[in-house]
């Protein structure tokens, strides 16, 4: 059987524990039919994870124990918050999954002049909350990507962060702007569009760094995704 790994809420880890979430049951029972004795992993999100064994099922519930802690990381030195404008919701959510995929530790949907979609309702946040959850299990994370409440696009830029880039097409190439030895990155795209003048002017007057990532005009999915990608790339050098 492959490796079975599930999320649980930090405070929630025990010796023991008494899985009765009803998806969760569902899946780890009559999806991946595990059984008394089985194993599986169990990461908090915030830096550790742990094998457990079954040692019962009774109906709706899952009953485990705790073996040992299996792994301990903690938080990266080196971190990529991205700042993406509101757009599609599905593009979002590949936005979501794949830079989570790709070791973005932070996300920032921002409203913009040409952002097209409104504010996101608290049940479409929370969907996206679960994207990211489900995002970090798939790829093996132990540390579950932080979302932040949808900020103006001022207040992104005026944000404090040691190294602020934005992503243009009027920018330098990546390799002559980044700087291997940083630590907490935020990196901005622009939505369908591009930024307006007035927006590229406030990134200026709040020293962003201008990082060119392709020849050709991207989408928003596309640009969030590879700068997401690069920036670990070349700080992984």
């Amino acid at each position: 059987m492959s490796r079975v790994r599930i999320y649980i809420e930090p405070q929630k880890i025990a010796e023991a524990i008494v899985i009765e979430e009803k998806a969760m049951v569902h899946k780890l029972k009559n999806v991946l039919r595990l059984k008394k004795d089985n194993e599986l992993y169990v990461f908090d999100g915030k830096g550790e994870e742990y094998l457990y064994k079954i040692n019962n099922i009774v109906r709706n519930r899952i009953y485990v124990e705790k073996i040992r802690r299996e792994r301990k990381e903690d938080i990266p030195a080196r971190r990529i918050a991205l700042g993406f404008p509101l757009t599609k919701e599905e593009r979002v959510d590949f936005i979501l999954q794949k830079a989570t995929e790709l070791g973005a530790l932070s996300f920032i949907p921002f409203d913009c002049e040409r952002c097209a979609h409104k504010v996101p309702s608290s049940k479409r946040f929370e969907r996206w909350k679960k994207i990211i959850v489900e995002a970090t299990r798939q790829s093996g994370r132990l540390w579950i990507p932080e979302l932040q409440p949808v900020m103006s696009f001022k207040n992104i830029v005026e944000t404090s962060f040691p190294v602020k880039l934005a992503a243009s097409i009027k920018g330098m190439g990546a390799k002559r702007v980044i700087d291997t030895q940083w630590g907490h990155i935020l990196i901005v795209v622009g939505p369908e569009g591009d930024l307006s003048e007035s927006e590229e002017k406030l990134l200026k007057e709040n020293n962003f760094h201008f990082i060119k990532l392709a020849d050709y005009l991207l989408r928003v999915e596309t640009a969030a995704v590879f700068a997401v990608g690069l920036i670990s790339h070349l700080l992984a050098e």
